[in-house]
Parts: structure tokens; sequence; C-alpha cells
């Protein structure tokens, strides 16, 4: 005979289980809420700051050109460079995906 304990018990088919025990919430829980911000609301806070960041650069690219054509007999023109050309995926230079 084997000596030693058995490591478990041996269950008669069709033997029902218990349902696990259930933990019961006692009171609110202790620490601090972080509530998550909406979706929409993010989104609407990122279009707001896409906007403003381009706005201030257009002012600062306007600025920039009215003090050197001020300077200069000629008048000063700004070329845009082509958009729109080269795969969709490629970044520009010059550009941020923020």
């Amino acid at each position: 005979m084997a000596q030693g304990k058995q490591k478990f018990k041996a269950q008669r088919p069709g033997a029902s289980k218990k349902p696990p025990t259930q933990h019961k919430h006692k009171g609110p829980k202790k620490g601090g809420r972080a509530i998550a911000p909406k979706k929409a609301q993010v989104v609407q806070q990122q279009k707001l700051k896409k906007g403003l960041e381009v706005a201030i650069r257009n002012k600062i690219e306007q600025e920039v050109t009215q003090r050197a054509s001020k300077s200069l007999h000629k008048r000063l023109s700004v070329l845009k460079g082509p958009e729109g050309k080269g795969p969709p995926g490629a970044a520009h230079p010059g550009t941020s995906s923020k």
C-alpha cells in the first residue's frame, strides 16, 4: 500500500459542483477616482488645438514675409511646395503628425 496522503479526492460522476462564493462589496472603495473623458470631447479639443497651431504658424509666416519684404527693394514672393505629390503614407519634412 502506498504511503502518504492522496493529492485529491476522487469525485463521483454526475456530482454537481458548488457555485463559487461571491465577494460582497461593503461600501464604496477608498481612494480617488479619475473619470475618463468622452471621446467626442477629446476629438473636439484636438481639433481646436490643431486649428490654433495652424493659425499661429500662418501668422508667424506672414509677419516674417512682411518684415523681409520691407527690407528688400523688390516684392518678396513666398513659394509653396507642391502638395499631394508622392506616396500618401510618406511623411513630409517639416510636418508633424500630432
